[in-house]
Formats: structure tokens, sequence, C-alpha cells
């Protein structure tokens, strides 16, 4: 009686540990991934979220399972526990209760994987820590844990989330620029065979030391390693492999990211032609990136209006009859290069030859292609040549159009030190113009040098605002963050600033009088600039990088007549403007709001799961408490026969039984022995009979009945043996016996009294 008590007790026992062994292998595989995926975002927050996420639903489905949960419903139970977290973490609201996922609930996070699709295009790795980001790492950790929960466990084939890590482990390979850590590789190897052993345990307890196999695997650990770091078919490639190719600009919200990868091509490729009667070569500019988020710069987009062939454009937004122009006309030939963007000298007046629908901006003229790009197209733009002088840049500033307001906008947790480093290079600088002069000398007076691999190398490639940060403090990069410190830098000085994407004048064939220069421009030749906004002139560009471009001849030392020192113009301040706290487009609050910590929704959704998990469990802890104290109590003392039939009623009553009070236990007692018989609980019952009958009606005893809790628990697993698992888990979640004794079930499986 006892043996075979202990007997099935140790296979439970044993079902329990297989659960949680195999999960805490399936944790280790998490750890190992989240390693593998180290330099993806910045910052740790990601890494918290994709650890606390997936432990926490394989925790939660390996207690499941050691409760009685059908090994294959806990997947369905997991993914109804993901749609809370996500629901509470990213609805926004939306869910009902703020819980359970609503239409709403699923159009919000379509928008934030929209917006995801968007960043990846405009952020290079490390991205920036964004929201959309950390949808991305949660609802991934939320699949991830699922999947390997699903085949490890529910349908016991672990050799299959092989599959589920080398999809994973290839997203770093593909975007990281070192390509895939070999040390990465071989953490999550050697987590998958700790897995496989596992698993090898829990089919087969009594196996042997793992010595062997953990020495086969670790052989092979180090055969992939030494493949990846030597073979010429696992050369690192990363982010920098998918340049090849013909020159692609504008496919994304921002080109900048794309201009990077173009730069470090191995080998240029020629993107373009022109002719032109200007007497020196001439910047292409592709479009102003005069919307800044804080992590990325892009195109506003707005209203435009149809580019007719050669009808004139314009005006030019602030440029004043006494700014001095002149008409230049450029013939282009687009070679390898497809942007929905068209590369113009600027400011652009008309064009002629395009194929296709073609619009422009009014505010920037910038010309864009409706469902049509640059790809083989010819063309003529006319163009103007603006020479404004130092005294009519120095006199103008001050006065900022309500348009142009909203570059100034800098968000509100932008890094001090481009504010602190923009007064430091304008110290003694009084008017705006002065300023700009003083910042585009700062670059190239500063030890700042050129080099697109530097960022690349050290994880701050890319133009957001902690970028520049880095880039300030290491100076080095290219014109990405050369042109974009420098707006950022001269809008926290009350200047209004913008990006230009486009392309250095190229190389010329040379030319004659009668026969215009002929330039050709390559993919080396991608760049970009700052343009900052001065009244009565317009948007002016300036060159900060180093050893790129042409410094204008405004900017220039011997430009300036005389070197007294400089006056304020009228309305002119040196102090720096009032910021922009809101733009139309970015909801980053006011200036000198604190930003919530991304990690906040996550931790969120995390508390109330678990609050809720808590409270749906809490009636089958309190029953198995009840259990397990009443089977303590009959191993330390006597006449525990009523204590024994106490528990077979409740037990009954969660299985679904009619087991009321009044029906005596020998009718009680037969009818269990006739649903368990042929087991050892249809003996166990009978003999429990025996002691209750005999403490209810013999005479007193004070000898202690040995085997009464061997023989409960035998019954007791006949019980909800016959029951089934789905009956079984019923009554482990949803323990009716906690209800007054008055309370009867509807249902009734043994029979009614």
């Amino acid at each position: 009686m006892v043996s075979e008590a202990v007997s099935l007790g140790a296979v439970g026992v044993r079902r329990r540990q297989a659960y949680w062994r195999i999960t805490g292998a399936l944790v280790v595989q998490m750890l190992a991934l989240s390693i593998a995926l180290v330099g993806l975002i910045q910052g740790p927050t990601w890494w918290f979220a994709l650890m606390l996420t997936s432990s926490f639903l394989l925790v939660a489905g390996a207690g499941l399972r050691a409760i009685g949960a059908r090994r294959r419903l806990v997947p369905l139970l997991l993914l109804v526990l993901a749609a809370m977290i996500m629901t509470v973490g990213f609805g926004n609201g939306t869910g009902l209760l703020g819980l359970i996922p609503t239409a709403g609930t699923v159009q919000r996070w379509g928008d934030y994987v929209q917006q995801a699709m968007l960043s990846i295009y405009q952020q290079g790795t490390p991205a920036q820590s964004l929201p959309e980001f950390l949808f991305l790492v949660v609802g991934g950790a939320c699949v991830i844990a699922i999947v390997l929960d699903t085949l490890a466990v529910a349908f016991r084939a672990p050799a299959y989330t092989a599959v589920g890590v080398g999809i994973v482990l290839v997203v770093p390979g593909a975007l990281l620029g070192d390509g895939l850590d070999p040390g990465a590789l071989a953490a999550s190897a050697a987590a998958f065979l700790w897995l496989l052993r596992s698993d090898v345990r829990t089919r087969r307890p009594g196996a042997g030391r793992p010595g062997v196999s953990l020495s086969v695997g670790a052989a092979a650990v180090v055969v992939a390693m030494l493949l990846a770091g030597t073979a010429p078919g696992f050369d690192k490639g990363g982010a920098t492999s998918f340049t090849a190719g013909g020159i692609s600009i504008g496919g994304s919200v921002t080109p900048l990211i794309d201009l990077g990868k173009d730069l470090r091509r191995p080998a240029a490729v020629r993107a373009l032609t022109y002719t032109t009667n200007a007497a020196t070569g001439q910047y292409l500019k592709l479009a102003s990136l005069d919307q800044f988020t804080g992590s990325v710069w892009k195109h506003r987009e707005r209203d435009t209006k149809r580019l007719s062939n050669g009808v004139a454009i314009g005006p030019v937004a602030g440029l004043s009859d006494s700014v001095k122009t002149t008409k230049i006309s450029t013939s282009v030939e687009i070679d390898d290069m497809t942007s929905r963007w068209l590369p113009v000298p600027a400011p652009v007046q008309s064009v002629k030859g395009l194929n296709g629908t073609w619009s422009w901006d009014p505010d920037d003229l910038t010309l864009g292609g409706i469902n049509v790009t640059t790809q083989g197209q010819k063309y003529t733009a006319t163009s103007l040549l603006l020479a404004p002088t130092a005294d009519q840049l120095k006199a103008a500033g001050g006065f900022v159009p309500t348009d142009v307001e909203r570059d100034l906008f800098l968000p509100p947790n932008t890094p001090a030190i481009i504010a602190q480093t923009a007064l430091t290079a304008t110290a003694g600088s009084v008017s705006e113009y002065d300023k700009a002069v003083a910042l585009q000398d700062y670059f190239r007076d500063n030890g700042f040098v050129y080099s697109t691999q530097t960022p690349l190398k050290q994880g701050y490639d890319g133009d957001g605002a902690r970028v520049i940060a880095r880039f300030l403090e290491v100076k080095s990069g290219y014109c990405v963050h050369f042109a974009s410190a420098m707006a950022l830098m001269a809008r926290s000085l009350g200047i209004p600033a913008r990006v230009a994407e486009g392309y250095l004048p190229g190389t010329s064939s040379g030319g004659t009088a009668n026969s215009p220069g002929t330039y050709t421009v390559t993919s080396d030749d991608l760049h970009a600039w700052p343009e900052l906004y001065f009244a009565g002139v317009g948007w002016v560009p300036f060159e900060p990088t180093v050893g790129r471009g042409t410094i204008p001849s405004y900017t220039r030392p011997e430009a300036l007549p005389g070197q007294t020192a400089p006056t304020s113009a009228p309305g002119a301040s040196s102090a720096p403007r009032r910021l922009v706290p809101t733009d139309p487009a970015n909801v980053a609050g006011a200036a000198g709001t604190t930003p919530p910590s991304p990690l906040q929704p996550l931790l969120s959704g995390l508390g109330v799961a678990l609050l809720i998990l808590a409270v749906l469990l809490t009636p089958a802890v309190l029953r198995r408490m009840r259990r397990r104290a009443r089977l303590r109590r009959l191993g330390e003392s006597w006449g525990g026969a009523a204590v024994v039939w106490d528990e077979l009623r409740d037990t009954a009553r969660d299985l679904g039984w009619s087991a009321p009070d009044t029906e005596t236990p020998r009718v009680f007692a037969r009818r269990i022995a006739a649903v368990v018989a042929g087991s050892p609980g249809e003996a166990a019952v009978l003999r429990l009979l025996a002691v209750r009958e005999r403490d209810a009606f013999g005479p007193p005893t004070r000898a202690v009945a040995v085997g009464l809790a061997d023989d409960l628990r035998l019954v007791i697993d006949a019980l909800e043996a016959q029951a089934g698992r789905a009956l079984r888990l019923k009554a482990a979640l949803i323990p009716v016996s906690l209800l007054p004794a008055g309370w009867r079930s509807p249902a009734s499986v043994g029979g009614a009294a």
C-alpha cells in the first residue's frame, strides 16, 4: 500500500521536476540569444524587456503544468497571457478593462509595427531605444518564448527549437556591422545542447553522466567558432554587405543611413553625369531634411504642387531682391541611381525633359516623383546661384516667420553636450551670422577627423541626438554627423536649421566657354550639409565637414571687410531665442518635461499580468495548502478518519461530483470504489471506510491508524486519473470545495446519492 502510493507520487514529482528543468534550459537559451542581439539597440532597456517577458512566460508555462494543466493546452494559455501583456504595455488604454485586446488595440499595434518598419530604415546600429523598437522586442520575446515552450515541452521536440534559434540569429548577423559574434553563436549552441541534455534526463531519468555528449557538443562549438572566424563563407558582413548594386536614396523616410552605407562601398558606383554653364561644378540637392524627431532627420511631408515641363517653380522662401543671383542651366543624365527625389542645383527654378509625373514642394522646392523614380531620367534644370555678402548675412536674422519656427524644434531630452558645445564654439559672437560661421569653423579647427568607419566600429552611426552627442566627444565621423551636429547646435542657439541631402559637384572632365564642363558624380560624392535660415536671404548652406566640399565664399575670412568687432544688427540678440516647444509632427511634449522611461509600459504590463495570474491561481494555491495540511495531520496524530473523509468529499466536489454531507460514508465509499474499480484506489477506499466506521462506531481507542495518508493519496490519484486532464485542470484552477458547504455542483460525475 505504501510502496504503491510512493511510486505514483514519485511519478508526479518527476514530471514536475522535468517541466522546471526544461524551462530552466529554455531561459538559458533566451539569455544566449540576448547576448547575440547586443549592439542592435542602445542601452539596457531592451535587454531587460526581452529577458523579463520571455522568462515570465516560460516560468508561467512550467507553473501551469506543475499544477496539472494539460501539456498542450499551456501554449494557448500563454498566448492569452502574452496578449494581456501587450495590451497593458502597448495598447494605450484601448483594451477592455485595460487587459483584453480590442479592435482599437490591434490597430494601435499595427501603428507600432508600421513605425518600427520606418525606423528600421531610418536608423543604423545601435538604434535608439524607441517605443516602437521596444514593442518589437517585447512582442518578439512573447513569440519566441511561446514557440520554444511549444516545441520543447508541448510537443516534446526540443531539437526543432534550433530552427527558431537560427532564425533569430540571422537578425544580428545581417544588421550588425561586424556580423554575428562567434561568442554569441557558441553560447547559443551550448544552450541548445543543454536543452537536449535536459530532455534526455526527463525521458530517461537513469541516463548516465553527460560527459560524452557534452564533449561532442563542445567540439562542435569550437569548430563553429573556427569556421566563423576563418572560413571565407563565414566572413563578417553585417549591414554593410547590403550596399551592393546601384545607389538608392530616399526610399526610406530619411536617406542619411543609406548615405552612410553607400559611402562605405568598396568600389564607387557612377550615379550620374551633368553639364552646366556655371563656372564651377554645383552641389546637387535631393531634399531638405527639416523634421527632427530626436532619433532621425526626415523630410517633412506636406502639400505639393504638380510639376509641369519648363513651368516656373518658386518663389524661393525668404529671398529678397537685394541678394545677387545668377541663373544657370544644368543638364543631368542619371546612370545608376534610384531615388524618389530629383538631384538639381538649388534653388531650382524650372525643369524640363522629365518622364513620368513629378511634384514640387513650395516650402523647400524639393522635387519628388509620383510613382516614378530618377532611374534613367534625362532632364535640364534652371537654377539660381545665390551670392549673399557677409554684410547682408550679418544684418539678417532676428525675425523668424511662423512657418520656419518649426525648424527651431529640439526634443526635450536632447543631450546637454550639444547646447554646451554650441555656446563654447560661439563664445564672443553676437550676430546670428557670426555664430553660424563660428560653428562651421569649430568643426574645422578643433581636431575633428573625417571617417566613415569610426562611427560604425564604435557604435554611434546614425543622425540621432545621442549619436551626435557621442560624435562631439569622439570627434570622428562623416558628413552626416557634421551636418546634423551643426544643425542641432544652431537650433540650440535659436537659429532655424535643417540638413540637406545630395551630391558634391563631382569630377570635371574639363570645358571651355563654348563647351560647358561635364562632371561625373559617383557614390563617393554623396553628401549632407546644414542649411541655416536668415531673414531676407532665406536658407543658406554651410560646410562644416572636414576634408569634404567647398567652404562658401561668404564665410571665408577674406570675404569680411575689416576685422572690427561685429555689431548687433537691429532685431538681433546675443541670447538664444525661445525654442519652439512643440512640433506638429512630434509629440515629445513641452521642453523641460521628463520623458517616461521606455521600460515603464513593459513593467506595468508584467506587473498587471503577475497580479492577474496571482489572483487566478489563488484558489488553486489555497486548495493545495489545505490538502497538504490535512496529509500532514494524518502523519502526526490519531483519529484522522474524519480528516480523510473531509478531503475525499472536497476532492470529489472539485471533480464535479455531488457529495452531500448527509450521504453516509459507506454509500459514498461504494460510489468511489465503483468508479475506480480495478485500480489500487478501490482497495484503498475500502480500507479507509473500515477505519472511518471503526472510529465512529467501535470502542474508544488511542491506537494510531497507520497508512491513512498513503491510502488517501492512492484514492485521490485514482479519482483524478479517471476524471481526465480537462476536468483535473478545472478542479485545480476552480476548486469549488472552497465555497460554503451548502453549495452544490450542478454536475454529477459519480452520480447522486
